[in-house]
């Protein structure tokens, strides 16, 4: 028997017990190097618990106003419940190998009842703008996220696609007293609105786990906690802390500290928090052996650490004046022994005292955290960087991927015991961040890829498991993958075509197009698949005039691009796609005027993403990272399995949305892009 839901009286009253036990207060801050800053304070929390009072006192209210707009529904429902498990980056091609060797027994079945396809993903197919369409129901031309990453027209340098924070001044009155506050701010960039806005206006209600860009959350009638872009208390999108008595060689992603000793067996150092060391004192730590075994210490706090394996979460407290801010993170002693080095996570939002919101309400995520225990909350949680330094090893990676996952599963399946009808979303992403990191150890028995597809596949028995007879499944991942051995320099490219050119005696850039001559460039490359003109009176100093001389020039920059070999006779570039002939709606012009699609092995290289020139155009792609989906969208559909037969040949990510819209009772918003599902089911 299915538990009561959360959408009822009693998990109202459930919920406020919980808040009042576990919660701790919250304080104002605003971090000037973070560039963020805390939306709560004790007095929001006291909110949040009256609001919830109120809530069970209006309850009779509520659920009358819900029977109303239930009752205006233009369709009758053909399901009590939609759930959608997005599992990003599976890979179809992967999935019917595997189920044709015998393997992977709940995926064979589910397609067996229902229908597997492969989807259609957006272009490019990376992440942000695949799970962009996915919710949204439209192509990028009208979400406005092309890439991770969007130009800064006025000063070419990088920037985050979907989110822009800061801080302003403002006045605060008390009483007969005005002064001065500072304020920050985090806003969404995603345009359009996620389908279950629509659900809402009829009173069906929606949990949401975990779906990228959905930072800052939005209001919605349900639960959401966010995914992709939260920043860690630092305000970075990830980066991890690494002491050692040595600084290593390569720290991108992470933050290196000296750990020293005195000659009595104690190892200190510190964890810096956010902003700068005048404004939070970092945090000091000591480490010491003692017997058999190591005992970390900070903030009165001792953890017993195991050589190569990862710590549970802990809290850390930092002092802004006389404001705390809180964090998480976990430890691993990477090397023991008289010369130890000892690996921390990012410090991620605490979510039992969020300091930016990651979940709406904001009390969502103390409910978690108190129903399973503290979580990742960081969007990209999965430290990559830190396995490409060498920091980390792939057991630990695999260890902290895998603990994610477990995180992530006993939140899914709460919200499958206390959301009885409408809409359940969640995404996984363990399944993308392996296969980045463990690909060209290809897939077969006893791989890394192959045991994650497997573990997939028991989570998708174990759903199966938790539905009823009226609800619809939808098992869909993003895009897919490919491997990735070789990186390709556009920028370098660009300037060695004539396109780029470089001021008098520069060679290249480290980042940001340093010592680029923009009056006689015409060309840039940013983001993982982004070719932008520099045009005139779009750039602050464009020399491309739009029309006719732009034109030809897309059309002679793509006729080389296509006719690139490598020695061996390999093809580079698969496609350049104008943005015209795939993005309409209102903000098309704000993306790459080209969208490249490199081949099978090959990706843009790591400099060239955030405006770096390097010396060679191809070079061997040495880090661990080594698979992807940033290549021609052909190479990498995604794979979508539902519960119910359907006739459509050729889904398309954005079919989703509208699909699961069909099935609640409402018809597909005319300015969306994509289409229902054929089938009884989707009507």
């Amino acid at each position: 028997m299915r538990k009561r839901t959360v959408n009822g009286l009693p998990g109202s009253v459930a919920a406020i017990l919980l808040l009042l036990i576990i919660a701790a207060p919250v304080h104002a801050y605003v971090g000037p190097g973070a560039g963020f800053g805390i939306v709560t304070s004790f007095l929001v929390f006291l909110n949040a618990v009256l609001a919830s009072l109120l809530s069970v006192l209006i309850w009779p209210l509520v659920m009358t106003i819900r029977l109303i707009r239930r009752s205006r529904l233009p369709n009758k429902p053909s399901a009590g419940r939609v759930v959608i498990l997005g599992l990003d980056g599976l890979s179809p091609a992967l999935v019917r190998e595997m189920i044709a060797e015998g393997d992977l027994p709940e995926f064979r079945k589910l397609s067996k009842e229902g229908t597997m396809r492969n989807l259609e993903t957006t272009c490019p197919g990376i992440s942000p703008v695949a799970w962009s369409s996915f919710m949204t129901g439209v192509n990028p031309g009208r979400h406005g996220i092309f890439d991770f990453l969007t130009p800064d027209r006025n000063r070419y340098i990088a920037l985050l696609s979907s989110v822009v924070t800061g801080t302003v001044d403002r006045q605060v009155r008390l009483g007969p007293f005005t002064f001065r506050k500072k304020s920050a701010f985090a806003r969404l960039l995603r345009r359009s609105k996620p389908f279950w806005s629509h659900l809402g206006r009829y009173g069906i209600r929606s949990t949401v786990l975990r779906v990228p860009i959905t930072y800052p959350p939005e209001p919605l009638d349900g639960h959401l906690l966010s995914g992709m872009c939260v920043p860690d208390l630092r305000g970075t999108q990830g980066s991890y802390t690494v002491l050692s008595s040595v600084e290593p060689s390569e720290s991108t992603g992470g933050l290196w500290r000296p750990f020293s000793t005195q000659d009595d067996g104690v190892w200190r150092g510190s964890i810096p928090g956010p902003g700068s060391e005048e404004e939070a004192p970092a945090i000091e730590l000591e480490l010491r052996h003692t017997g058999t075994k190591w005992i970390l210490e900070l903030q009165r706090r001792k953890l017993t650490l195991r050589p190569g394996v990862l710590s549970e979460w802990t809290q850390m407290t930092f002092r802004l004046g006389r404001t705390r801010v809180r964090g998480i993170a976990r430890f691993c002693l990477v090397r023991s022994g008289n010369d130890p080095i000892l690996y921390a996570t990012a410090i991620n939002v605490d979510p039992f005292s969020p300091v930016v919101p990651i979940s709406y309400p904001v009390h969502y995520s103390r409910y978690l955290a108190g129903m399973h225990g503290p979580f990742a909350t960081l969007g990209l949680a999965e430290e990559t960087w830190a396995l490409n330094n060498s920091v980390l090893s792939e057991e630990c990676f695999l260890d902290q991927a895998w603990s994610i996952f477990d995180e992530r599963r006993r939140m899914f399946f709460d919200a499958l015991d206390r959301t009885g009808t409408g809409l359940v979303v969640c995404v996984f992403d363990t399944s993308d961040r392996i296969q980045h990191m463990f690909w060209s150890g290809g897939s077969g028995e006893g791989s890394v890829i192959r045991n994650m597809y497997r573990r997939m596949d028991e989570l998708l028995g174990e759903t199966v498991r938790k539905l009823g007879k009226r609800d619809r499944l939808i098992v869909m991942s993003d895009h897919g993958f490919t491997s990735f051995s070789t990186c390709m320099d556009f920028n370098r490219w660009l300037v060695d075509e004539g396109y780029l050119v470089l001021e008098d005696g520069v060679e290249g850039s480290d980042t940001s197009f340093h010592g680029v001559d923009w009056s006689r460039s015409r060309a840039y490359f940013m983001g993982l698949t982004g070719l932008f003109l520099n045009l005139r009176g779009r750039e602050s100093e464009g020399i491309v005039e739009p029309g006719e001389e732009a034109s030809a020039l897309r059309e002679e920059i793509t006729g080389r691009l296509l006719a690139l070999m490598t020695e061996d006779g390999s093809k580079v570039v698969r496609s350049a796609v104008r943005s015209e002939e795939v993005y309409s709606g209102p903000y098309r012009n704000t993306g790459p005027d080209m969208v490249i699609g490199t081949s099978e092995g090959f990706r843009a290289g790591w400099g060239c993403v955030t405006g770096g020139i390097g010396d060679r155009v191809l070079y061997p792609n040495e880090m661990h990272w080594n698979g992807d989906h940033c290549h021609d969208g052909s190479l990498v559909p995604g794979i979508l399995v539902t519960s119910w037969k359907h006739g459509t040949e050729k889904p398309s990510i954005m079919d989703i949305a509208p699909t699961a819209l069909g099935i609640l009772g409402l018809e597909t918003p005319g300015y969306m892009d994509g289409q229902a599902l054929d089938g009884e089911d989707s009507r």
